[in-house]
């Protein structure tokens, strides 16, 4: 029988689905084999041929789990099957699991010792994990085993020259151009190989070969790219400042912090778009590039290792506005303006693979038109950046990164819910010494400024937790306007120094520090030198601020007495304490309301609650409230709250959780029963 004519359930046309599918397989037909190898599957489903040739297009349909999936069944099925050991192998090491890739290939050559594209693919596996030596040892078992085949030797010359076995590697890429003589990857590695060892002139050959041949694909099977194909970024300078040649250019550089990288952006496309006509841009690529590239790399015609000219590569960047601003990660412009050409370079500078900094080049002419001409573009984008449109006025924090470091890989842009001036629920004479040294304080800067006094300030928030400390703060960042807020929490002041210098860019800001306590504890309670060393950065940055400065830092404990005394008792660091304590009769029943939201609440459940809820915190009041509507709800009710939904509330609050419950809402430990008569 054929395998055209398969059909029915008999198991023997599930051996005809399998060849007709192998076939289709080979043919390109990915879709129809997958069909033959399912309904093979279907009639006979431990067939491991039949499995292993569904992982087979699975794998080469881009569905590595599926593949990784069905081949565990094949083996189930055939476990001393070699081909389907590395053909998971395969699946596996596309999914970058090296580790579990190299186990099945060391399964199928122990199976099956002749297996030569167990070995290559082994080969080219420890060549991923950095292992050349056992890289080298399993391509030249592919050569043993098939020696006529030019990749073999390919591979093996590839991974001679990484590991800088000079010698071996320019025979092995002679071996294949006696293969192959039209193989351009082969001259271009014999090239790099005889230039290692200083034959020059074969070298030079060599690369003439590979130029000739560079349009055309290598017939050897390699797996790596040929690079020289894409266009080099020396050739488009070159043409670009004709006659000036590049070696006679002068290059000048700005660096700017990586946190400024979106207005950075905005001011280069602002910049571009006020008068500068671009005649090419492009994005920027060097192979082997670890520690960033310079704009004198640019210019340098490297056959090994090219800079070339690519798409360009964008990252978005959220500021917290409807769109987020798409920032160049490195791009190059060929530019010119008022008769001058010139070119820039934006590049984000990497050390130990670790972005650092931003930096801008320019490139000129060296006279006194290409000067005027970098200059002037220079300082238009310092101009923009010190204007820092783009997070002024926010409410920030920085993203610290996953690394040791330190190092900071953004800033995060909060939206916090909305505060009015209602909402804040103190003492009069509380919210009479936060108004007169912060809104009022900030409204008459201008004027203490002309009369030579500080307009810096450090304020201490402390009481109990849950008293309001933080909605004030909430309430002070949405209505002191223009001022950029920065929430630091205890655990980031290791970025303290990154954080000042966005509040002095920034400015009129505000610095939150909460929980101060955790970071600037009295000195005889410390545990450790880095507590210490961080009490210290502290008071440095509050110290090294100029007088003139327009930095409000707010600190918040719920713990004053524990705070280190060089903190907390010296004037010009913090300027006014100011207690958050817990809320009286009058401030109690202003929460009750503010917090029952939509509802409707009676005069006498006001009462009731501000009887019954002596010595609470504004946060008791809060998760009160809701609990109460919870009541409310359950039971039916539309809009109008009941004593029994505040007694059923306070009773779960104050009683069913135990005293821990009643501390951590911020309740009396020693609470009374719960009733709730007027």
């Amino acid at each position: 029988m054929s395998a055209a004519d398969a059909s029915g359930d008999d198991p023997r046309d599930a051996r005809a689905l399998v060849v007709r599918g192998r076939a289709r397989q080979v043919q390109g037909d990915l879709a129809g084999a997958l069909a033959d190898f399912d309904e093979a599957i279907r009639r006979e489903s431990d067939d491991a041929d039949a499995l292993g040739g569904r992982a087979a297009a699975r794998h080469a349909m881009g569905d590595l789990a599926g593949a990784v999936a069905d081949f565990d069944r094949a083996i189930a099925a055939a476990p001393r099957a070699a081909w389907l050991y590395n053909g998971r192998g395969a699946a596996l090491h596309v999914d970058d699991d090296l580790r579990a890739a190299v186990a099945d290939y060391d399964r199928a050559i122990a199976l099956d010792p002749a297996f030569a594209e167990a070995y290559r693919n082994r080969g080219h596996a420890r060549y991923a994990e950095g292992d050349l030596e056992a890289a080298i040892a399993d391509y030249t078992e592919v050569v043993r085993l098939g020696p006529a085949d030019a990749s073999s030797h390919l591979h093996r010359g590839e991974v001679r020259l990484a590991a800088e076995d000079y010698e071996g590697a320019a025979a092995d890429f002679g071996e294949v151009i006696r293969l192959d003589p039209n193989h351009a990857r082969a001259y271009q590695g014999r090239a790099a190989a005889r230039e290692a060892l200083g034959r020059d002139d074969l070298a030079e050959a060599d690369h003439d070969a590979a130029e000739r041949l560079g349009d055309e694909e290598p017939t050897g099977g390699s797996t790596m790219s040929v690079t020289e194909r894409k266009p080099q970024i020396h050739a488009l300078l070159q043409s670009h400042f004709d006659p000036t040649a590049v070696e006679d250019l002068t290059i000048t550089e700005r660096p700017f912090p990586l946190r400024v990288r979106a207005d950075l952006q905005r001011a280069v496309d602002q910049v571009l778009r006020d008068g500068a006509v671009v005649s090419f841009f492009c994005g920027v690529r060097k192979p082997h590039a670890f520690e960033g590239i310079s704009f004198s790399e640019l210019l340098i015609r490297d056959r090994n290792n090219p800079v070339q000219s690519v798409p360009p590569l964008y990252e978005e960047v959220d500021v917290g506005e409807e769109h987020p601003v798409r920032c160049l990660k490195n791009g190059l412009w060929l530019l010119e303006a008022e008769g001058a050409r010139f070119a820039v370079f934006l590049e984000q500078s990497t050390q130990f693979h670790r972005v650092q900094t931003l930096r801008i080049q320019v490139a000129t002419p060296n006279d006194p038109q290409g000067f005027r001409a970098s200059q002037g573009f220079l300082k238009r984008l310092e101009d923009a950046v010190q204007r820092a449109e783009s997070y002024r006025g926010k409410i920030l924090s920085l993203e610290a990164g996953e690394r040791y470091s330190g190092r900071t890989s953004g800033i995060l842009v909060h939206k916090l819910a909305s505060v009015d001036r209602d909402q804040v629920i103190l003492p009069p004479s509380t919210l009479d010494l936060l108004e007169r040294n912060v809104t009022r304080f900030v409204g008459l800067r201008s004027r203490l400024s002309a009369l030579g006094l500080a307009t810096k300030k450090g304020l201490l928030f402390y009481g109990p937790p849950g008293t309001g400390k933080t909605h004030t703060i909430h309430y002070l960042a949405g209505s002191l306007a223009g001022h950029t807020t920065l929430m630091i929490t205890a655990e980031q002041v290791g970025l303290l120094d990154e954080y000042m210098a966005l509040a002095r860019l920034l400015q009129p800001s505000i610095v939150v520090i909460e929980d101060v306590d955790l970071i600037a504890r009295d000195r005889t309670t410390m545990n450790s030198p880095c507590e210490e060393v961080m009490l210290n950065k502290l008071l440095n940055e509050m110290d090294g601020l100029k007088p003139d400065s327009e930095i409000l830092f707010i600190l918040t404990t719920n713990r004053p007495e524990a705070l280190e005394a060089a903190l907390a008792s010296r004037p010009g660091r913090v300027d006014q304490a100011i207690e958050f304590p817990l809320p009286d009769d009058d401030g109690r029943a202003k929460l009750v309301r503010l917090y029952a939201r939509g509802m409707e609440t009676p005069d006498e459940v006001v009462d009731a609650i501000v009887k019954r809820t002596e010595g609470v915190s504004a946060s008791f009041i809060k998760e009160l409230m809701r609990r109460t509507a919870q009541f409310h709800l359950e039971r039916g009710g539309s809009s109008r709250i009941g004593l029994e939904d505040v007694e059923s509330a306070l009773d779960e609050l104050l009683f069913s959780g135990g005293t821990l419950n009643r501390k951590l809402l911020g309740g009396r430990v020693d609470a009374a029963g719960p009733s709730c008569s007027p």
